[in-house]
């Protein structure tokens, strides 16, 4: 199966089967909490509310059961990303399992950084024993067997072949590193950063049109000429942690040209992102406009200038999916909000491709909504400069957090994991039903390990595309 040009999401095609608004809260970024403060950031977050809490210590033993499927204790090991109902076999996606590191590495407790520190060797394992031996990494691997070395991790050859390199791929993977050794101080966790920040500039970097790092190279190691807005934003934060990491002051430069990319997808009339460039490098793809370049765009830059993308999101894409809307997988008396993927998303009906069932235009994308969630608590608008109808960024956040905890709690019963059954109400899924992308591949209602970590990452207040907290503690909110 070729998957020329498809990006970490879109392997995902392949599956088969009113809140009362709180106070601000002060600046972070993803400063580790130290154990014990983690009750008090909830507090902060959910006045008189421990629902949130149960739900995220929920989650992580969700992270755990698929982390623990086939390997426990300290066997270096990937997770499984999706339960077996997605029909990914045991596939873990690199992007993914950075998103665990991450977590982790936010709740901070003694077994979080063991895990995380697991994680993060086995990603070191697969870019030290990549057949190309130049620093890359590959976009998932099968984790349900241990390779030579006792590592549970093996190329994911047929029937997938996920065998490209994507920049955002690569400058996740590299993101969780350079947290990992920001967080322990273990050299090779920069090591390993450093060599995925010099596959992507080798590999990837454009003087055509506004610059920037294109898209990777696909599962033959051609090269993708087209540019993505998400991956280069990507690369504003990695590069960035790199220059502060290390000192070299070359990374600043690479983050800068990725930023003069993304601030040229800049749509300023209408307040959004464009997804990025046809092959040529240069035209704009401008049809389909997604909601992560909209979150991560802030989240990595902490530009108030492009803060509309924010607003833009949470309106443009908002839905509700509920059991009458068109194909929806909901039941009885079920409602579920959030944002959706891309604005085509709202008006497919028909299946993305071979794989997919028919999709739901109102289905909810859950990851994103965490994606959402978390750019607002990073902004933190008061109420009365919001928008109309809106109650301040806090209040909205709270509210999306809200719908994913209802979903995690109430649906996806049953689902398992290398054939064992995962604990009902821990996991969130990807999409409350089948969600056509607009991108030629769908989101399934199937548990996800990147969906549930960027619910705890935004439920804590977390910023992934950050070292540590900023010197902006920003009581001086817009």
């Amino acid at each position: 199966m070729n998957t020329h040009g498809m990006s970490r999401r879109q392997l995902a095609r392949l599956g088969l089967a009113a809140m009362a608004s709180v106070t601000s809260l002060p600046g972070i970024g993803f400063a580790p909490l130290a154990r014990g403060q983690e009750a008090s950031a909830l507090d902060s977050l959910f006045p008189d509310d421990r629902f949130f809490a149960a739900a995220f210590s929920r989650a992580y033993s969700f992270l755990n059961t698929m982390m623990d499927a086939y390997a426990q204790a300290q066997t270096v090991r990937l997770s499984q990303s999706y339960a077996d109902q997605q029909g990914l076999q045991s596939t873990g996606f690199v992007y993914d399992n950075a998103l665990v590191i991450l977590a982790h590495l936010l709740r901070g407790r003694t077994d979080d950084i063991s895990r995380a520190t697991i994680l993060g060797e086995a990603l070191l394992h697969a870019q030290q024993t990549d057949s190309r031996a130049d620093g890359r990494v590959r976009q998932a691997y099968f984790v349900d067997q241990p390779d030579a070395a006792g590592v549970f991790l093996r190329p994911a050859l047929f029937p997938f072949f996920f065998l490209g390199s994507a920049t955002g791929d690569m400058a996740w993977t590299a993101i969780a590193l350079a947290q990992l050794f920001h967080r322990t101080g273990a050299q090779p966790f920069l090591e390993g950063a450093v060599s995925l920040g010099h596959w992507i500039v080798n590999n990837t970097f454009d003087t055509r049109g506004a610059g920037g790092f294109n898209f990777g190279v696909d599962n033959g190691n051609n090269k993708l000429l087209f540019k993505s807005t998400e991956q280069n934003i990507d690369c504003i934060a990695l590069f960035t942690m790199l220059a502060e990491l290390t000192g070299d002051g070359s990374w600043s430069s690479q983050a800068e040209h990725a930023r003069t990319f993304v601030d040229a997808m800049f749509n300023a009339a209408n307040g959004f992102f464009f997804t990025g460039t046809t092959p040529d490098g240069v035209s704009i793809s401008p049809d389909n406009i997604p909601e992560d370049v909209q979150t991560w765009s802030f989240m990595a830059t902490l530009d108030k200038s492009h803060a509309a993308s924010l607003d833009w999101a949470k309106t443009n894409l908002a839905t509700t999916d509920t059991p009458q809307t068109i194909h929806s997988r909901l039941k009885g008396n079920s409602r579920i909000s959030g944002v959706s993927f891309a604005s085509q998303s709202l008006r497919a009906l028909a299946p993305s491709d071979q794989f997919s069932a028919p999709p739901d235009p109102n289905a909810v994308w859950l990851e994103g909504t965490g994606h959402l969630a978390a750019a607002l608590l990073a902004r933190r608008l008061r109420a009365e400069r919001d928008l109309p109808g809106f109650h301040g960024d806090v209040n909205t956040a709270r509210i999306l957090l809200e719908n994913i905890r209802v979903a995690q709690e109430t649906l996806a019963r049953g689902q398992t994991v290398g054939g064992k059954t995962i604990a009902d109400g821990q996991g969130v899924l990807a999409a409350s039903s089948v969600l056509n992308t607009g991108f030629g591949f769908s989101f399934n209602p199937n548990l996800h390990i990147a969906a549930t970590s960027w619910f705890v990452i935004a439920g804590q207040r977390g910023n992934p595309f950050q070292l540590r907290r900023t010197d902006r503690d920003r009581d001086d909110e817009d």
